[in-house]
């Protein structure tokens, strides 16, 4: 069963005589999508409604996709409302999907010719590029405050009946919807949303009526590259005169030594305050301190500072052997010239 503030039903165009009145209703609607009761044939014996479970329960977004669709946004034609492109990714064992890449569609109308065509074509390149990711689904970007809506449109039903078809039954086909207000928002709206089969079985069989549409889980999940590249982002701007440096290797460790201390003192003090009451506490997060609390090894002063030198001798070697490696290249670039 389905709650009606989290499912909406859809039909499709093919399943209704009246496309242009085709809308997203909830289940206390059905009243006014279902036909007549005799047009079933039950013989007064009842039916019942039949919704298919998802197959994928949550999925992981990368932030190499979140870049991509709002760089597809702030690109579009001033005409365009909104984009549209494919979501690259891979199943996981547990029902998960995780959405690693993605590409950009020219337009939102799947009935056109070329949109198959530009489909197929960037779907087979990406797929010999990399043929671990498969096409799991699709993103569309919407106005401000409208990624968090759970009501799905005819429009987006037709392309997500498109990329089901294209898709197939071996991978699910997620929605994504992206919030392209990246000037005022504070914050950006994501949201994933799945669609099952939704049917009326009776005697004579199943009678399909249309996809309910719910929404699961997403989260944003990163690499380590990816989290390094996204916390510079997020910390620096770019000015007129040029682009940030990213700084040598011993400025970098400098700053992660010291944002790993201040995540310390942090974690320390909210501690205390649950301690003297100040504060209420938190299963989650004490669960997630426990777990970075046995992950530390137990290691006495003098053994933690024998192993950090090591450590940071062998980084500044690599560091001198770059920088010698470097003063060799560019000394023979220099004789080549002469």
């Amino acid at each position: 069963a389905c709650e009606p503030r989290r499912k909406r039903l859809v039909r499709s165009k093919a399943e209704q005589q009246h496309p242009r009145q085709q809308k997203a209703a909830t289940f206390s609607e059905f009243g006014s999508l279902f036909p007549h009761p005799s047009a079933f044939k039950m013989s007064g014996e009842n039916g019942f409604l039949q919704l298919n479970t998802p197959n994928a329960t949550s999925c992981s977004l990368h932030p190499l996709v979140m870049f991509e669709v709002l760089d597809h946004y702030t690109r579009r034609n001033a005409e365009d409302g909104r984009v549209v492109g494919a979501l690259l990714g891979s199943l996981n064992s547990d029902g998960s999907l995780v959405l690693k890449n993605s590409f950009p569609l020219p337009h939102d109308d799947p009935s056109h010719q070329d949109f198959a065509i530009f489909f197929s074509t960037m779907s087979e390149l990406h797929h010999r590029v990399n043929p671990r990711e498969h096409v799991v689904g699709w993103y569309t970007t919407t106005k401000a405050g409208e990624a968090d809506k759970e009501e799905v449109g005819e429009e987006e039903a037709t392309l997500h009946a498109f990329f089901e078809d294209k898709i197939g039954d071996k991978y699910p086909c997620v929605l994504l919807r992206v919030d392209g207000n990246i000037q005022t928002a504070t914050r950006i709206g994501v949201s994933a949303l799945v669609a099952a089969p939704l049917s009326l079985r009776g005697p004579e069989g199943e009678m399909p009526l249309g996809k309910c549409f719910s929404r699961i889980g997403c989260q944003i999940r990163a690499y380590e590259a990816e989290r390094i590249g996204v916390d510079f982002i997020t910390q620096n701007t770019i000015g007129q005169g040029g682009g940030e440096v990213l700084g040598t290797d011993l400025e970098k460790l400098e700053s992660s030594v010291a944002k790993l201390v201040m995540m310390i003192e942090s974690s320390i003090s909210h501690v205390d305050k649950v301690i003297a009451g100040e504060e209420k506490g938190d299963t989650r997060v004490g669960r997630c301190l426990a777990e970075a609390v046995a992950a530390v090894p137990e290691l006495s002063p003098p053994e933690f500072e024998a192993s950090f030198s090591k450590g940071l001798q062998d980084l500044l070697m690599v560091h001198y052997l770059g920088s010698l490696t470097q003063s060799q290249i560019a000394f023979m670039q220099r004789l080549q010239s002469m």
